[in-house]
C-alpha cells in the first residue's frame, strides 16, 4: 500500500513545512503539541515537546541545532524529578540517536517542526499544522 506523502512548501527563507502550517512561538506551540501528543497517546514524546520549546528561541526557532547538546540539556531538564541530584544528566548514545533519527522526523511530517539545512548543520522551528 503506498503512503501518501504530504505537501511541503519552501519558503523564502529555505524553511520547509508541512504546507499550510503557521510559525509560532514555544508559548503557542507546547499547549497545543501537549494536548495532540496526549490524544494521540504518544505520552513519551511529552518530554521531547518540552525540551524542543524550551529550546527555540523567541520565535519559535532552533537554530545551528546540536541534538546532543539539546538531548542532554533541554531532556534531561524536561526528565528531571525531585529525586535526582542536581547534576543528574541523560547521556546521548546509539540507542538515543536512533529513537530521535525517527522522533523528529515524524513532528516535522505531522506538521509540528519546520526544518531547514544550512550545509554543516540544520535548523528547527515551531509550527502548528494546519487545521
Amino acid at each position: 500500500m503506498a503512503t501518501k506523502r504530504p505537501d511541503i512548501t519552501t519558503d523564502d527563507d529555505r524553511w520547509g513545512f508541512i504546507t499550510g502550517s503557521t510559525f509560532v512561538t514555544a508559548e503557542q506551540w507546547l499547549p497545543e503539541a501537549e494536548a495532540h501528543l496526549q490524544r494521540e497517546r504518544a505520552f513519551y514524546r511529552l518530554h521531547l515537546a518540552a525540551a524542543l520549546a524550551a529550546a527555540a528561541d523567541d520565535e519559535g526557532q532552533l537554530l545551528d541545532f546540536d541534538i546532543v547538546t539539546w538531548f542532554e540539556q533541554h531532556v534531561s531538564d524536561a526528565m528531571r524529578n525531585e529525586d535526582d541530584p542536581a547534576d543528574w544528566a541523560l547521556t546521548y548514545d546509539r540507542f538515543t540517536a536512533m529513537v530521535l533519527s525517527s522522533d523528529l522526523p515524524q513532528l516535522a511530517l505531522a506538521g509540528w517542526l519546520a526544518q531547514r539545512g544550512n550545509g554543516d548543520s540544520h535548523d528547527y522551528r515551531l509550527t502548528l499544522p494546519p487545521a
